[in-house]
């Protein structure tokens, strides 16, 4: 007389199912970590862009009113706070005599304002600006 075993069902067992799940949460995390560090980066890049087309602006300032005030750029500092690609910015001009009595050393730096609190600089520009 043969004695028959029970069949094998198919389907998965619960450590394996478990196994299943914790390897997908671990992918999950990994996934969703290395997403919100792209978005970290990609939003430093775009205030680090904005912050240069900030500092480029204010020179180009500068130049055309050379170009319509012709004159020896005084030296000095100063201040001013505007808005570009929706956040307001501070920006620091400073004006350095240099070796040539017409040629002058030029400073900006921006500064990204939250809540009234001052960040950065984000931005650093250095350019020389003579009278011609």
């Amino acid at each position: 007389m043969k004695m028959v075993v029970g069949k094998k069902t198919a389907g998965f067992t619960l450590v394996e199912m478990l196994i299943a799940v914790v390897i997908m949460a671990v992918v999950g995390t990994t996934l969703a970590t290395t997403i919100g560090s792209v978005a970290g980066q990609t939003y430093a890049l775009e205030r680090r862009t904005v912050a240069n087309w900030v500092a480029l602006n204010e020179l180009a300032k500068l130049r055309i009113d050379l170009r319509a005030n012709p004159r020896a750029l005084a030296e000095g500092k100063s201040t001013a706070r505007l808005f570009m690609g929706d956040r307001e910015w501070e920006v620091r001009t400073s004006v350095i005599a240099t070796e040539h009595p017409l040629l002058r050393r030029v400073e900006v730096d921006v500064f990204e304002v939250l809540s009234g609190d001052r960040n950065g600089p984000y931005d650093h520009l250095i350019a020389f600006v003579g009278r011609h």
